[in-house]
Order: structure tokens, then C-alpha cells, then sequence
């Protein structure tokens, strides 16, 4: 099962003494309690003005259950240090679901950008769009397309995410330019899983 999750640091942290915190203090914490196949956190350029700082990426088992954890030791223990850099209660997570991938094995602290797309546009229309965008790749570039709906919130921002391995030299769809998506280039800190 594939989660993400829109962070926002606390309002007193600029972004690279969020990071640090991030990724020296948090991230290790959270892998004494969690087993992930995958767990990244791309955050955002300095100079990008979003209501998040990060798109952190979950993914795990289908038969774990993240929320039986918090439920245990680990929750209050996360909490607490959450506390410490990030601004809980504007935190939105969503689930994804991959419709279509093209991703070779990207390992490592790398480039990425993700676009996210607001509501609106339908699977299908969505597929197309993607479909189009697989020929401007670069070779061994990867791109994915992921359907997102809402978890453990009440509505989540996007309908989807495509990300692409490093920078996607073309253009914006235009059907997706009209839906108002948001493109952003991220540095992905990965963890060992």
C-alpha cells in the first residue's frame, strides 16, 4: 500500500533547518517502528511558495497497518517529535494508486520533479495525458502516475501525482496546465529499506 503525506514545517524553521531535522532526527525515529518498501521525502526548493514544505512517500505491505503502530508506542513517541518541526495540524495524506509506471530503479539522494494535479479531470483523461508525455522522457528517465484519494483527513488537494526522475524536459499538458497543476522540483532523500 502506497501513502504520501503534504508536510508543512512549524512557522519559527526555514526549510533547510526542517530538512536537517527531517532527515538527522525524525526519519531515523520513524524506521525503528515502521517496515517500509519505500519511504522518501522530496522536499521542495528553497524558493518554492506552497502551503507545504515536503511530499513524504510511504509505502508498505498490504497486510501492515500503519495506524495499529501509532496505536502502540510508536504513536505518541512520533507525535512528540513531530512537534519538534512540523506543523501537525496542516498535515493531509492521501493513498495512492499507480495507474501507469515507467520507473527504472532510481536509488539515492536525486532531483525529482512532481506535479500535482488538482481535481478534475477523470482516470481516463488523466492516462491519456500521461500516455503523451512518455515520449519526451529522456533515456532511462522514469515517470509514474498515481491516483490519490484521501486518508485519515476529510479531503486531500490533488486527484493525482505524476513524478518523474529528475527533470522532465517538456512541457506542461495543456489540459493539465488548465487544471491549475502544480509543477515542482524536489531534492528526494531516500531511506534504506
Amino acid at each position: 500500500m502506497k501513502y504520501l503525506s503534504l508536510i508543512r514545517r512549524r512557522a519559527d524553521l526555514d526549510r533547510p533547518a526542517f530538512r536537517r531535522y527531517y532527515e538527522e532526527v525524525h526519519a531515523p525515529l520513524a524506521l525503528r517502528f515502521f517496515p517500509p518498501q519505500l519511504y522518501q521525502r522530496n522536499h521542495l526548493d528553497e524558493a518554492a511558495e506552497w502551503d507545504f514544505d515536503c511530499l513524504s512517500e510511504f509505502a508498505y505491505p498490504d497486510d501492515f497497518d500503519p495506524m495499529h503502530v501509532l496505536e502502540g508506542e510508536a504513536g505518541p513517541l512520533l507525535a512528540q517529535d513531530e512537534a519538534n518541526f512540523i506543523a501537525r495540524e496542516f498535515t493531509r495524506s492521501a493513498w495512492g494508486r499507480t495507474l501507469r509506471s515507467h520507473q527504472p530503479g532510481a536509488t539515492g539522494e536525486r532531483q525529482r520533479e512532481l506535479w500535482l494535479v488538482p481535481h478534475g479531470a477523470g482516470e481516463h483523461n488523466l492516462l491519456a495525458c500521461f500516455e503523451r508525455l512518455l515520449p519526451a522522457l529522456v533515456p532511462g528517465q522514469g515517470a509514474c502516475l498515481e491516483m490519490l484519494e484521501p486518508y485519515y483527513c476529510e479531503s486531500f488537494p490533488f486527484a493525482a501525482l505524476i513524478s518523474f526522475e529528475g527533470v522532465f524536459a517538456g512541457a506542461l499538458d495543456p489540459e493539465l496546465q488548465a487544471l491549475g497543476t502544480l509543477r515542482l522540483a524536489v531534492s528526494c532523500c531516500p531511506s534504506p529499506t
